[in-house]
């Protein structure tokens, strides 16, 4: 297992200060619907652009004087000029705003972030406790669509499979129990492996944050299985390994600017926190109560102590985050 999605100082620095592409970050700064993802795994590294949950660009380095810019082919197919290699010291801004012209002139393209709905509210959540933070935010967010890595798959299988056949097992189980209420054939339901936000908050907790928007009724009631999952996960992984890599994002994001480089970072990772947050939730609706229900039904089938120390929040753009 590993996890660390610290960019190479290569990469990192033309992001910085000075560096070739610092353009590129006042340039996603300054507008409102665009977020940064960076990250790494074993075999390549990227800066990818987000506007809402559609990546639009991907950074890949080819080498110190050039990087390559990638997306998906329906995105290269209405603004060709703007991908392929460029130079580092290229300024592509004009292609990059004509892009998101089309996308804003395109509802195929646009219905992840202009419905404002699970893609507009990342977006807001991730800038707020991210690029535009303040130093005294509660938390900062160390990274997004955070995955655990393997070292192969027979050990993504062994450690991986067997905690999702356990949730898959229980979903299986929760839709027996009462398939009109929850939902039919939910065992077959698939169980994701990416965490929405990994965060840090102010007193050295590392938060596992799952989002839902408030529409999404089934999406929140089961969700206690996807946290309880993450919360696995995570909680094997050597807490070590994980306070060394925690602490390295956040000095680079810093550095970089994606995290205000006024935040306290605290001495020590304390513990470990699932969180839950939900946006714009219609109190009418029946999600809170069967997310009442399913937690009890996953703490007798599990133990009382399952996700004993959620926290959940209902995040709205007037009012921010106050408790679910």
């Amino acid at each position: 297992m590993y996890y660390n999605r610290t960019l190479s100082k290569e990469l990192a620095s033309l992001l910085e200060t000075g560096g070739e592409l610092r353009w590129l970050f006042d340039f996603v700064k300054n507008h409102k619907e665009l977020d940064f993802l960076i990250g790494k795994n074993n075999s390549k590294e990227w800066v990818s652009i987000y506007r809402g949950l559609t990546r639009i660009i991907s950074v890949l380095p080819i080498n110190k004087t050039a990087v390559f810019i990638d997306a998906d082919d329906k995105y290269k197919s209405i603004s060709p000029n703007l991908y392929g290699q460029k130079s580092v010291n290229e300024n592509f801004q004009n292609d990059i705003e004509n892009l998101i012209t089309q996308i804003e002139q395109n509802c195929q393209f646009d219905r992840y972030y202009k419905n404002k709905k699970e893609g507009y509210y990342q977006n807001e959540l991730s800038k707020t406790y991210g690029i535009c933070g303040k130093p005294n935010t509660e938390f900062v967010i160390i990274d997004k669509e955070a995955v655990i890595g393997y070292s192969n798959q027979s050990e993504k299988d062994t450690l991986l499979g067997s905690i999702q056949q356990k949730y898959k097992q229980l979903q299986k189980e929760i839709s027996l129990l009462n398939p009109e209420r929850y939902g039919k054939d939910l065992g077959k339901k698939a169980i994701g492996n990416e965490l929405d936000f990994l965060a840090l908050d102010k007193e050295g907790n590392i938060l596992l944050i799952e989002y839902k928007h408030g529409t999404n009724t089934s999406g929140i009631y089961l969700s206690p299985l996807q946290i309880g999952m993450y919360n696995d996960i995570f909680t094997y992984f050597p807490k070590n390994e994980l306070e060394t890599a925690v602490f390295e994002m956040l000095e680079q994001k810093q550095k970089i600017g994606l995290i205000n480089p006024n935040w306290e970072k605290p001495n020590c990772i304390k513990g470990i926190i699932p969180v839950l947050i939900i946006s714009e939730f219609n109190y009418k609706s029946s999600a809170k109560t069967k997310f009442d229900e399913i937690l009890q039904f996953t703490r007798k089938q599990l133990g009382s102590g399952f996700l004993n120390n959620l926290q959940t929040f209902n995040f709205t753009m007037k009012n921010g985050l106050n408790n679910w």
